[in-house]
């Protein structure tokens, strides 16, 4: 008998520590996919004239990937309006790029930072940005100032939560989505989570205040929400601010 409860809890321990090891891996791989998307983003941003000979200076961040193929889709919404969708690996020179869970990360542009169409970018002062990071509690951990939103949000979406499906709808599957664009397995409601009456797939807010107010695509400013995973949310986010972009600005004319 002593033998077994000794083998019962040496299998509990050990079962314990197996999945510790398995969420810090996935919570690793998670950070690098992040980091490194983050990285990709700003070089482009600093070789934007180069990379894209429309682009009339350095500064400008490629438009998402509708379809998960990973090339950037352009145009994308109107002049100045933010807007959402996967992050464009393949345009950026990588591989895809997904979080600790396998899925691929999805990625928001400022409007006013976005390559196609484009608006003139200001570097001195420079030119906003569109994007509120919320903690759980409401309170603004980004943007407390127009000055400080942010320019780009980048997602690791994690697994499904309540709600959401993720089904190629008909169309063939793609590295990280379907040949379908409006399928499930695009849309940004099914990987963006919702918490505190911030809503990540649309940016939206349900309190007081400008940011938030419409969804994307849109021109008014968004607000996100970063926080520890909870019942029925586990995204996590990166971003740019303008602090990021200093020598990105220093190329600018």
């Amino acid at each position: 008998m002593m033998f077994g409860l000794v083998v019962f809890i040496a299998t509990v321990f050990l079962t314990g520590v197996d999945k510790s090891s398995q969420r810090s891996k996935k919570q690793a791989r998670t950070n690098q996919s992040l980091a490194e998307a983050k990285e990709l983003l700003m070089s482009f941003a600093l070789l934007s004239d180069k990379q894209v000979p429309a682009a009339p200076s350095a500064g400008y961040l490629p438009c998402p990937d509708t379809d998960g193929d990973g090339v950037s889709n352009t145009p994308c919404g109107g002049v100045g309006a933010s807007v959402e969708g996967w992050l464009p690996w393949q345009t950026l020179g990588s591989k895809p790029l997904k979080d600790g869970n396998a899925v691929c990360l999805r990625y928001a542009v400022s409007g006013n930072y976005k390559i196609n169409p484009s608006a003139p970018l200001v570097k001195a002062p420079p030119t906003l940005g569109h994007f509120v990071i919320h903690d759980q509690s409401n309170a603004v951990i980004v943007g407390s100032a127009p000055a400080e939103y942010a320019l780009a949000v980048i997602f690791a979406p994690g697994q499904t939560v309540t709600g959401q499906t993720r089904d190629v709808g008909g169309g063939a599957a793609t590295a990280c989505g379907s040949t379908t664009v409006g399928a499930a397995v695009n849309r940004a409601a099914n990987y963006l989570d919702q918490l505190s009456n911030v809503d990540n797939a649309g940016g939206t807010y349900a309190g007081a205040g400008v940011p938030g107010n419409a969804a994307l695509p849109t021109n008014i400013p968004s607000v996100f929400i970063q926080t520890n995973n909870a019942a029925n949310f586990n995204d996590e986010l990166i971003w740019i601010s303008p602090q990021d972009f200093v020598d990105v600005y220093a190329r600018m004319p």
